[in-house]
């Protein structure tokens, strides 16, 4: 342990580089400006792969060349500092710590979030319980006038049982860059961890400083002692937190805690500091701390379960059910989803031959499953406008019908008649059990047809069940498919191995998959009449086992 008052060394890796935009803002100066004025004196270093960042950070906190290192091997071999703050992108935050601590660092600031998954949140819990540093997360804003106030209105119980907390932060942010600070101050004020999380969120491929992040969310946790907080993230403009009981509320208007109850309304003023004085209580919290005093406001202890919630927010939007805390899931959740499983039939080219029917939309859902199967939107030829030409079967390894034209031309004729004769898979779907009523060729190739005058095809829920002597791994037992068109009474047109039925409760069972024994490569799959069935699991899972069928008998 060092004298009280001796100056201490502090290292800022990741200087950073003053931009606009999200991802602009330079953190290290922050932290730069929290050490130069703490009230311990300490030699400030910086750290940064940018010899232009570099140069910037030294200029702003007048350091000579000697304090400034283009690398972590360069800073440590000049010599192992007292602190460092880890002010880099995410993904570094832990592999730094550790290499930090390895190192012989003892004291160490680290951005939020602390971790990409929690696997590495473990790891730097293990490092510390071995290594005896003490590590704080930069959640300064524990420290700022208005958040102590309203944490001194919650342990006053001013307003009542039943606290919940309301906050939002909107501008295109996302969980991990910013609301894990109200996660933070969630639990500051409530003073424990939430017991579980439950979310949802909107998920694409948006990634921020190079890892995964949801486009808008709303969350929901639960705390002991009937007390609660959402969250909502994304979808609008500015930030709020605000506490409600039932007994009144309070929030922040202009420089004051509004406190409103049946009493009256109350305004408690308060001076807040500018945004990078904040960071100069963090930076005393911790060097006191080091110097043998109590545990930091925004100790790792205290401020880990922040980056937890945000995982446990993610997990829940993934599986749709409530996360307990302490979480058990080490990944990070959204990695999952944005790294999807390589499909099957990825790669393969496939035609989509299909009409309108009649505005159901089918023809752009079977596209879109499609494109989840394959990777890539088939080729799509109207069927209402043109027959098949050889140019459209250019390059393509499988045929999809989906159409009730009544004619077939010559050469739409030859082309498919080819086709089949090649052996080259082809799949006839819902609508084309319609198609080309006059070309008996077709019809054999069907297996079951629509018989115009004869099937009916009622709008009803059903359930896909596999034939138990069937060579097809659908993958479940049963599954149960919303409200659509079952086609019934069709006719048998050629022998069939039949793979799937279709259970229409108190009706009957019917024929939902097959394909021709005398065809192997020739298959059928008979629900999808509207668009948004199609993005039901099942429908996409059943469709995808029997495009699998063809290419993999």
């Amino acid at each position: 342990m060092k004298e009280a008052n001796q100056m201490r060394t502090a290292a800022v890796i990741g200087c950073g580089k003053r931009g606009e935009g999200q991802v602009g803002w330079a953190i290290g100066h922050m932290h730069g400006f929290g050490y130069k004025h703490a009230k311990q004196q300490v030699k400030l270093l910086g750290v940064d792969l940018s010899r232009e960042n570099l140069s910037a950070f030294g200029s702003a906190f007048a350091l000579p060349d000697e304090q400034l290192f283009d690398s972590t091997e360069a800073l440590y071999s000049a010599g192992i500092p007292d602190i460092v703050s880890i002010c880099t992108w995410p993904g570094l935050h832990a592999p730094m710590a550790i290499e930090a601590m390895d190192k012989g660092v003892k004291g160490l600031v680290i951005e939020k979030p602390l971790a990409l998954d929690m696997d590495q949140v473990h790891s730097i819990r293990k490092k510390v319980a071995d290594t005896g540093a003490i590590v704080v997360v930069a959640h300064q804003r524990r420290y700022g006038a208005y958040f102590r106030t309203l944490k001194r209105v919650v342990d006053e119980n001013r307003l009542g049982d039943g606290l919940r907390i309301e906050a939002r932060v909107g501008d295109g942010w996302d969980i991990l860059s910013w609301t894990t600070h109200w996660f933070d101050m969630a639990n500051f004020l409530l003073g424990t961890p939430p017991l579980y999380v439950l979310a949802g969120a909107q998920v694409t491929d948006k990634r921020i400083y190079g890892h995964a992040a949801e486009d808008a969310s709303i969350i929901f946790a639960e705390y002991p002692e009937g007390r609660s907080a959402t969250f909502c993230t994304g979808p609008m403009s500015g930030f709020d937190l605000r506490l409600i009981g039932n007994e009144g509320s309070a929030f922040c208007k202009e420089g004051a805690v509004v406190i409103a109850t049946a009493d009256g309304v109350e305004r408690i003023a308060f001076e807040e500091l500018p945004y990078e004085k904040s960071f100069v209580p963090l930076m005393d919290d911790l060097l006191a701390a080091m110097d043998g005093g109590d545990l930091p406001l925004c100790s790792l202890e205290s401020c880990a379960s922040a980056t937890e919630m945000a995982y446990a927010a993610h997990e829940s939007a993934r599986i749709r059910r409530k996360v307990e805390l302490p979480m058990a899931t080490r990944f990070a959740p959204l990695e999952v989803l944005q790294h999807l499983t390589l499909p099957v039939l990825e790669g393969r080219r496939l035609l989509l031959y299909a009409d309108s029917h009649f505005g159901s939309g089918g023809a752009e859902g079977i596209a879109d499953a499609l494109m989840s199967l394959t990777g890539e939107k088939p080729r799509q030829v109207d069927a209402e406008i043109t027959g098949l030409k050889p140019e459209h079967l250019e390059g393509i390894d499988a045929i999809l019908i989906y159409h009730t034209q009544k004619d077939a031309d010559e050469t739409t004729r030859r082309l498919l008649e080819d086709w089949v004769a090649a052996g080259k898979p082809i799949c006839i779907t819902h609508a084309g059990l319609g198609a080309w009523p006059e070309w008996p060729v077709y019809q054999a190739w069907c297996g079951y047809i629509w018989e115009w005058g004869v099937s009916t095809h009622p709008h009803v829920p059903a359930t896909l069940r596999p034939v138990a002597t069937g060579a097809v791994d659908f993958g479940f037992a049963e599954a149960w498919l919303p409200r659509d068109e079952v086609f019934i009474r069709l006719k048998e047109t050629s022998p069939v191995a039949l793979h799937l039925t279709a259970e229409i409760s108190g009706d009957g069972i019917y024929p939902a998959a097959w394909h021709l024994k005398d065809h192997p490569h020739v298959a059928a799959w008979m629900p999808g009449h509207r668009r948004d069935s199609w993005e039901v699991p099942a429908m996409r899972q059943g469709f995808e086992t029997v495009l699998k069928r063809l290419f993999i008998p």
